[in-house]
């Protein structure tokens, strides 16, 4: 058999750096790819995380809109209530007094008229509210997208 032959020391000893400085630098690319991409995944750790706030913020404000928009309606028709209930209750102790057809049809009138003007003031004061109601809640999505946008 022949005896195989690898070359002399120098060439064994240039293989052997030559192959440490490839092996370093392989590990200097792999830990830098490395650094690079948790800060990457940081990066976008955090910006999920401002998301996350911006949206529960957007969603209190949002739900906090709505119940002052309920507590509005609530509290108009408890005006309107206590309106009406007052002229009714005025119109029927005027109607005790009566003494002639015509009082009781000019009370009667006057019931009515204010009774219809409540009325188309509790419609305009539901008008404005639900205008309210519609765009607060949009307000608050538009601030939170931009407080995003900011960051």
């Amino acid at each position: 058999m022949s005896e195989v032959k690898f070359g002399d020391q120098a060439t064994v000893d240039q293989s052997t750096n030559a192959a440490e400085t490839i092996a370093r630098a392989s590990s200097d690319v792999v830990r830098e790819t490395s650094e690079r991409a948790i800060e990457q995944a940081r990066e976008g750790s955090r910006r999920a995380a401002a998301a996350s706030t911006a949206g529960a913020e957007a969603a209190m404000r949002t739900g906090s809109s709505l119940a002052e928009g309920m507590q509005d309606i609530t509290r108009a028709w408890a005006r309107y209530a206590e309106e009406v209930m007052r002229q009714t209750s005025e119109a029927s102790r005027a109607l005790i007094g009566c003494q002639s057809l015509s009082e009781i049809f000019e009370i009667q009138s006057r019931l009515l008229r204010g009774n219809m003007q409540a009325f188309l003031d509790q419609s305009s004061e539901m008008a404005e509210i639900a205008g309210r109601m519609a765009t607060r809640p949009l307000q608050a999505l538009k601030q939170a997208g931009e407080a995003q946008s900011a960051r």
